[in-house]
């Protein structure tokens, strides 16, 4: 039986609009908390506004460096920047997927791919439909289809 797609061009990464969405979820409770900030003071809400600004830059950052490789027996998430974390999930291991995509996501052309295992799940953020069909499609397969 034929792949779904071409193991060796698998990685997926987010595209640029999937990071933007990622980037607003991120800065919304932010904006919903700064008016109490600067309600205590000028000085709390401009400190408590760079600080939320840099954990938008680095959820952002982190979203950059993000790449899920997929081959015959794992799955490899790459992610991090400063420190660089490689996480290899075995394929037979993997028990569901789920594509989830919000309205902005759908927007962006894109969704989030969560993959369960036991004991732990993993999210796939903004990556495009397509290639999280795929790679739900190649990981649900099974052994014997690979």
């Amino acid at each position: 039986m034929e792949h779904p797609f071409d193991l060796a061009a698998s990685a997926v990464t987010p595209t640029p609009r999937g990071r933007a969405v990622l980037c607003v979820w991120v800065s919304l409770p932010g904006a919903v908390g700064a008016p109490f900030a600067f309600w205590q003071g000028a000085g709390w809400g401009f400190a408590f506004c760079a600080a939320w600004c840099a954990l938008v830059f680095v959820v952002w950052a982190r979203a950059c460096s993000f790449v899920a490789a997929l081959d015959e027996r794992t799955l490899t998430l790459y992610l991090g920047v400063a420190f660089p974390v490689e996480r290899v999930i075995p394929r037979h291991s993997i028990t569901s997927a789920l594509i989830f995509r919000t309205p902005l996501l759908r927007l962006a052309g894109a969704c989030m791919l969560v993959i369960f295992t036991p004991g732990m799940w993993a999210v796939l953020p903004g990556i495009p439909l397509e290639a999280a069909d795929a790679v739900s499609a190649a990981l649900l397969a099974g052994e014997d289809a690979a």
